[in-house]
């Protein structure tokens, strides 16, 4: 069987980004991510067979041993692609440990072990709503541009599958790799 898969650093805490989240509910064409489905993706895998999970492990095991736990800042937001066909809102990325570096190790590691994952660059955000219409958000951009919303300690990288229904998408934790 196959599984939607994905390597991910959770948002423990979402309370950070209430504000910006309540004012999105009020823009029309905007769907939130569900507070507790917040992370950040290091790699979107997609499916694979169930048998392969372990793998995946291994190689983002490898990417992230040794690296030590820090702590991650959700600050300022903006949209993919564009400000004029924004489809994707999200909240920025600050933090000392080396995401960059460690999303490029697990492409290398998935590389080796053949394990086909999305090949787009890296961009350390959070996605907090999708656009399905084509609302004006320049006044929510200026205002949170550079607000700090929430800070946490990682201490760990995820491996996770993703269910998909009319109600959207699940996560389940399926591994859990220590930094």
């Amino acid at each position: 069987m196959n599984i939607r898969s994905f390597v991910s650093i959770p948002v423990p805490n979402a309370a950070g980004l209430e504000p910006l989240l309540r004012d999105l509910s009020f823009v029309r064409g905007v769907r939130q991510s569900p507070p507790a489905q917040l992370h950040i993706t290091l790699r979107f895998i997609g499916d694979l067979p169930e048998e392969r999970i372990d793998e995946v492990a291994a190689c983002v095991n490898a990417a992230v041993n040794g690296r030590g736990k820090g702590r991650v800042m959700l600050k300022g937001i903006g949209v993919f692609p564009n400000a004029r066909s924004p489809r994707i809102v999200w909240a920025g990325v600050e933090t000392e440990i080396p995401l960059t570096v460690i999303a490029d190790e697990l492409s290398r590691r998935f590389d080796q072990a053949h394990i086909p994952y999305d090949h787009k660059p890296f961009q350390p955000h959070i996605t907090v709503a999708r656009v399905e219409e084509r609302p004006d958000l320049g006044p929510l951009l200026g205002k949170y541009r550079t607000t700090e919303f929430a800070s946490f300690i990682c201490s760990s990288v995820l491996v996770m599958k993703s269910d998909l229904s009319s109600q959207g998408a699940s996560h389940t934790v399926l591994r859990a790799c220590d930094l």
